[in-house]
């Protein structure tokens, strides 16, 4: 897992608490270079809305990396 450009994990239940993030950036509070997101994170309620969701912290993943001249 070392080699990993990016770590994902699936889970098929809702999670009953939300893991904190920051509004801005969405990445975690407790843990830097964490990006909580979808149903199991707390932050969606259904495969649409995780999707959308991860889709949203893809976004700002990129922009944290993303190259300006």
């Amino acid at each position: 897992m070392n080699d990993a450009v990016l770590t994902g994990v699936e889970t098929r239940s809702s999670s009953p608490v939300r893991l904190e993030r920051d509004k801005a950036c969405l990445q975690s509070l407790s843990v830097s270079g964490l990006y909580p997101c979808g149903e199991g994170a707390g932050y969606a309620g259904g495969i649409v809305s995780a999707a959308i969701d991860g889709i949203r912290c893809a976004e700002q993943i990129i922009a944290m990396y993303q190259y300006t001249k």
